[in-house]
This record gives C-alpha cells, sequence and structure tokens, in this order.
C-alpha cells in the first residue's frame, strides 16, 4: 500500500511542478510580470522543499510508467489563449497541491499543513495573476 501513496504523490509533485512552471513561465515571458514570475518559482522551490521532507528514492522506485494508463488523456483539438493556459495550469497545481495535502497525512501527517498553506498561497497568486492581465 505504501508504494501506492508514493505513485500518487509522485505523479502529484510531478503534476504541481510542471504546472507552476507553465504559469510562470506565462506570467514572465508572455505577460511581462516577473514579480508574479518569480513568486511562482518560489512556490515551486518550497513544493520540492516539502517532497524532500519524504524518501525521494522511495518516491523514484515508486515510479511506473508503463503501466500508468491514464498518462496521455487529454484534450485534443482545442484551441486556447493564453490565459485560458495559465488557468488550466493554476487548476492543475491547486488539484494537485490537494491531493498532495490529503495523501501525505497517511505517511507523515505534518505535511498536510504545510501542504494545505502552500494551496492557498497559489489561489492569491492566481487572483493576483488574473488582475495583472
Amino acid at each position: 500500500m505504501q508504494k501506492e501513496f508514493y505513485r500518487i504523490i509522485d505523479a502529484n509533485f510531478n503534476r504541481s511542478r510542471e504546472g507552476l512552471r507553465v504559469c510562470e513561465d506565462i506570467m514572465r515571458f508572455i505577460y511581462s510580470n516577473p514579480n508574479i514570475a518569480l513568486k511562482l518559482k518560489n512556490i515551486r522551490r518550497l513544493l520540492s522543499r516539502l517532497v524532500a521532507e519524504l524518501d525521494r528514492d522511495y518516491l523514484l522506485r515508486s515510479r511506473d510508467t508503463e503501466r500508468d494508463k491514464g498518462k496521455f488523456r487529454h484534450a485534443q483539438g482545442s484551441k486556447f489563449k493564453y490565459d485560458d493556459i495559465l488557468r488550466f495550469n493554476f487548476q492543475r497545481v491547486s488539484e494537485s497541491l490537494r491531493v498532495l495535502e490529503e495523501i501525505t497525512q497517511v505517511l507523515k501527517p505534518e505535511l498536510k499543513q504545510k501542504f494545505m498553506r502552500l494551496r492557498f498561497k497559489v489561489y492569491n497568486i492566481e487572483k493576483a495573476s488574473f488582475g495583472a492581465i
């Protein structure tokens, strides 16, 4: 059972980090907002530090992308604007942080509150981002 929890954590850690990077780059390069881009970068780094409190080697050993049946599910053929991509990635980040918040409490309960605070920081940055574009 522990391996499955680590697989969930690994997938959602990667999902959060990737989504944050997309948002960071959109705010930096498209909307020319280095202040918000830096906040997103700092959140991404904080996320990595939180996950480092778990067994990172076990996270990697638990990864099983070859047998992950849901790995290539995504919308096909839609045209998006930059703000749509930004919105989708903020949603992706907040959802994956919520999963991390719930799942890590089984392995390391003190992380639950840390992930919750991080999620609310992301909500605030999302609001500021859409107020700035």
